[in-house]
């Protein structure tokens, strides 16, 4: 994500220079000969009256069906041999997925956006009816996962996927109708983001259809049943992007919404002939699987982008993705603050930055955002290369895309270690650090949600002050990038 333009950071650089305003800002008082002046940046204030979980509720159990067919499809693959290694990357990460957010809907998970357990009893029965289904399911893909399957755990799956996907269905509509209010969640914004989820099952589902056609292990009726699906896609997509009001589905509510649709539809038009010999009759190669796979995925992330659109477009909710998000950074990302070679990186920064000037700290930034511009340069590579960069890189995967990007500032906003190459080198000028670093201990601030061009994701911000654990004093400030389509 983008931390400045450098034309608007060497603006800002200029109308700073050797002002009292920029020393208290960046800390520097003492060496400009003046008196630190008191900040007035507070701690932000996130409202959770506004949220108690009902989109991502209605959004998770959607996603069920969407996690279905991505099962079904992965292990179809998988058992065919067809880009085995994907397959099994695919079926690894749905069956995480569904299990978590099965969980979650009944017990409640802050990280997911679905704070508190599950009280109603018939949005527990349909939990639990759910889960009863989804056990065998999931033990199969777990015997094919350890290598330890046979035949039998495919053919298994493949006949018993259309139990838990009805079943799915019957759920995700029973939280849609207790979660939608007029607070929240509109009865209207509610099946709109039924249809669009469902979107994102539709596109696995031809996968799959593709799968059982190349590899024989259909039925007589796959074919049609792709018919159907490609079908059923393309009108659907059509209705969420100019509104059909006869299904309940509203035009998009914003430009946003509309441009994101407009986009996925593009990407549909571009490579729906890839369905075009399959439904004429001719058995798909393993190369048509594994591009429809491919596509499965695309068309999903663009789905993701507008669901996640939708889920910030009702008046007075556009800040709704900050409480799950809160909870995700305080209950899980802050451990990290806890790492002892972190801390002493920051420290060991500090103690070597204690005598830059301000035009020192500017003069570095811009080397850097110059470096940036040539490809690399020795102050970027020192930081890429510093052994905690390397482990932030190594936690930011294990976060399975949660988190996109994570970097470290000092006490003057510098950065000291970070996962990616940023834009820029000082950070003290922004809000990440100054409503951090400034405020005090476990301050966290949340950033507006923006799109990521290099991830094509939406994404958000978290930024929480690091405390020396010894002394309990502030030294330094994280940032994590989110993908919030992951939170909600």
């Amino acid at each position: 994500m983008s931390h400045g333009t450098s034309a608007t950071k060497l603006l800002s650089h200029k109308a700073r220079l050797t002002t009292t305003a920029c020393a208290a800002v960046m800390g520097l008082g003492a060496l400009v000969g003046t008196a630190t002046v008191p900040t007035t940046v507070e701690a932000q204030f996130i409202d959770r009256s506004l949220y108690d979980g009902g989109k991502a509720r209605v959004n998770r159990s959607a996603s069920l069906r969407t996690l279905t067919q991505s099962i079904a499809s992965a292990s179809c693959r998988l058992d065919a041999g067809i880009d085995a290694e994907t397959a099994a990357a695919d079926l690894l990460s749905a069956r995480d997925d569904f299990q978590a957010i099965l969980t979650g809907l009944e017990n409640g998970d802050n990280a997911l956006g679905m704070p508190g357990a599950e009280s109603r009893p018939r949005t527990l029965t349909a939990i639990r009816a759910t889960a009863d289904l989804w056990q065998p399911i999931e033990a199969a893909t777990s015997r094919m996962l350890d290598g330890a399957s046979s035949d039998a755990d495919a053919a298994m799956i493949s006949a018993s996927y259309s139990d838990l996907f009805e079943q799915t269905v019957v759920l995700a509509a029973d939280v849609s109708g207790q979660y939608s209010d007029p607070q929240e969640l509109l009865q209207s914004d509610a099946t709109v983001l039924n249809f669009a989820v469902r979107q994102r099952a539709l596109a696995y589902g031809m996968t799959l259809a593709m799968c059982e056609l190349a590899s024989g292990t259909g039925n007589g009726g796959i074919s049609d049943q792709l018919a159907e699906t490609v079908d059923l896609f393309e009108r659907t997509l059509i209705a969420l992007r100019d509104g059909f009001p006869d299904a309940g589905i509203n035009p998009p509510p914003n430009d946003a919404v509309k441009a994101s649709l407009n986009d996925t539809f593009d990407l549909w038009e571009s490579q729906r002939s890839l369905f075009d010999a399959a439904l004429s009759g001719q058995q798909p190669s393993a190369e048509d699987v594994i591009a429809a796979a491919a596509l499965a995925k695309s068309l999903s992330v663009g789905m993701n982008n507008a669901i996640t659109l939708y889920l910030i477009a009702t008046p007075g909710q556009d800040g709704v993705y900050r409480v799950p998000l809160e909870a995700y950074a305080r209950g899980e990302l802050s451990k990290w603050l806890e790492d002892p070679a972190l801390i002493e990186a920051i420290k060991v920064q500090n103690d070597r930055h204690a005598g830059l000037s301000e035009d020192e700290v500017i003069a570095l930034d811009q080397q850097w955002r110059a470096e940036a511009g040539n490809g690399g340069g020795p102050l970027i590579s020192e930081l890429l290369a510093h052994p905690v960069s390397a482990w932030l890189r190594g936690q930011q995967t294990a976060t399975a895309g949660f988190v996109t990007e994570v970097f470290v500032m000092d006490d003057k906003g510098l950065n000291v270690a970070q996962s990616v190459e940023t834009s820029d080198y000082w950070q003290g000028d922004e809000a990440k650090w100054q409503q951090t670093y400034q405020v005090g201990p476990d301050a966290l601030h949340i950033s507006d949600v923006e799109f990521d061009d290099s991830t094509g994701f939406y994404q958000s911000q978290a930024s929480i002050a690091i405390k020396d654990p010894a002394s309990g004093e502030v030294i330094g400030a994280i940032t994590f990038g989110i993908n919030v389509q992951n939170l909600m």
